[in-house]
């Protein structure tokens, strides 16, 4: 990947393990789909999953993961539907995977897919 470009996972909830522990017993209990599909697919209540770990890893791009108030802080307001991955290419964003998408996902190896697949179509 060209140099200046980077992925923004944000997820859709704010910072703080209760939040994250929350977002995650959901998806286990009853059924109840989680706050953040996002989260609950990359991660556990003691971290995060070692296949998405090393995945990321080996990304030929960098990547970061924010919590929707601390991408706030950082870059100002969003108006898209939350989760979300938001490409920064030196000064311009732009949505690289929307929530839909990422709400259609169902495990973290369909994760991996997507990711491949939509960094497959950059030019």
């Amino acid at each position: 990947m060209r140099s200046g470009r980077n992925l923004i996972f944000i997820y859709n909830c704010n910072r703080g393990n209760l939040s994250a522990i929350k977002d995650y017993s959901q998806k286990l209990s009853n059924g109840k789909e989680p706050g953040c599909n996002l989260l609950a697919l990359i991660s556990s209540p003691v971290g995060i999953k070692k296949i998405w770990k090393r995945y990321i890893q080996a990304l030929r791009i960098p990547c970061r993961f924010l919590y929707h108030d601390e991408y706030e802080d950082e870059f100002g307001a969003l108006i898209t539907p939350l989760p979300a991955v938001i490409l920064h290419n030196r000064k311009t964003r732009s949505l690289f995977i929307s929530a839909d998408e990422l709400n259609r996902v169902q495990t973290k190896e369909d994760l991996i897919v997507l990711v491949n697949r939509k960094l497959g179509e950059l030019p």
